[in-house]
This record gives C-alpha cells, structure tokens and sequence, in this order.
C-alpha cells in the first residue's frame, strides 16, 4: 500500500502501517479511520484529495501487530523519498510510529502533540493522535485531534522558512531502488527529474540533509 492524493500536496501525512481495509483496497487510511481523517481534513477546509497519505510501512504487518524495527529500516527510504518528492510544506505525523521516527524520539505522542514543530527544509512537523486509537479512546482523543488540526491549518498560512535547523547524522539519502519507485508512484508519472524541493540547497547539501531517519 504505497500512498495517495495530490503529488503536489502542501499537507503530507503519514501512518503507521496499511490495515485489514488498507491491505485489500490498496489505499491507506479507509473504513473507520479513513472517515475520522477525512472528517478532521474537512473540518479545517480539505479534503483527502487536497492532501498527501502514506504511511511508515508499506505492507501490513502480520496479525497488524506494531511495525518491527527491521520492517521500519526496511521502508524509511521510500518514506524520505515520497516526502521529497511531494515536497510539502507541512507534514503531519499520525501517532507513536511515524512520530518519533520523523522526529527522532523516543518519546511518546501525549507529549509531543499540541504544538508545531520546525522541521527539515523549513517544513513545520504537527504530531497528533493516529485515528484508530482516537476511535478507540473517544471523544477526548478526537477533540485534541481537531485541535492538531487546527495547528495545521494555521501552519499553511505562514510562509516556510528555509533554513537548516539541524546537522543530521552523515550518511546517504534514499536508496536508487527507492527513489525510482516513488517516481513512478507519486509524481503522477510525470517528469520530477527538475522539481525543486524549496531549500536553495546544492546537491551536496541535499545528500547530507537525507539522513532523516536514521
């Protein structure tokens, strides 16, 4: 289950891995979450088509039991790459995977949500709750969705800031095998081969800014 919307997309969001209903329909986030987040995008004036989906994972881990960690190192590099290639200005991680991968952290989404974050490339990082746990829980967790969501909102109406924010560990950005799938996935098959991605940085640069996940 690769990803789906807009390839030029301002909102990129991502999960933590496909589901019973993300595996057989081939899309993430359908059934009851997909509605909770479809619901949350309208309410701050979106909908699904206006925004970016992927999710950490890109096969459905057995018995949908929490990602391994090989499975995580197994896929960041198509993750790195979608993100660049969509180039969006405001990403939004949906609960403990996905956040402290993109984040680098170990702690949980109960502290880190409420808040924006400058992230790589001056994009802005909102963490907030995954949907099926917010299903889960009830209406508190959904009521602080929509408020994350409304720190989305606000977020696309401040310009980015591009500057680099952290030197992140040396080491080599998304794998060819990578970046030549996502190509023919999300830039709606068109050439992507000239696509800025809004940093002014030079190729070095970029190398060394890919190490996101590591």
């Amino acid at each position: 289950v690769f990803g789906v919307g807009d390839p030029d997309a301002d909102v990129l969001m991502v999960g933590e891995a496909p589901g019973f209903n993300e595996d057989l329909q081939g899309e993430p986030f359908v059934g009851a979450a997909g509605q909770l987040l479809n619901r949350l995008l309208r309410e701050i004036g979106l909908s699904r088509e206006d925004v970016y989906i992927a999710n950490v994972l890109k096969c459905r881990p057995p018995n949908n039991r929490d990602p391994a960690q090989d499975e995580v190192d197994a896929c960041k590099d198509y993750l790195r790459a979608q993100i660049t290639m969509v180039d969006p200005n405001v990403v939004v991680t949906l609960g403990n995977f996905a956040t402290k991968l993109l984040m680098r952290t170990e702690t949980g989404i109960t502290r880190l949500r409420g808040r924006t974050y400058p992230w790589w490339q001056g994009r802005t990082l909102v963490p907030t709750y995954h949907p099926a746990a917010a299903l889960r829980s009830g209406d508190r967790l959904i009521g602080e969705m929509q408020t994350d969501f409304a720190l989305v909102r606000d977020a696309l109406s401040r310009p980015r800031t591009l500057t680099t924010l952290t030197s992140p560990p040396s080491g080599k950005g998304a794998s060819p095998e990578a970046s030549a799938h996502i190509q023919s996935h999300v830039a709606g098959q068109s050439d992507v081969s000239g696509q800025s991605d809004g940093s002014g940085a030079d190729s070095g640069d970029q190398a060394d800014q890919m190490n996101l996940f590591a």
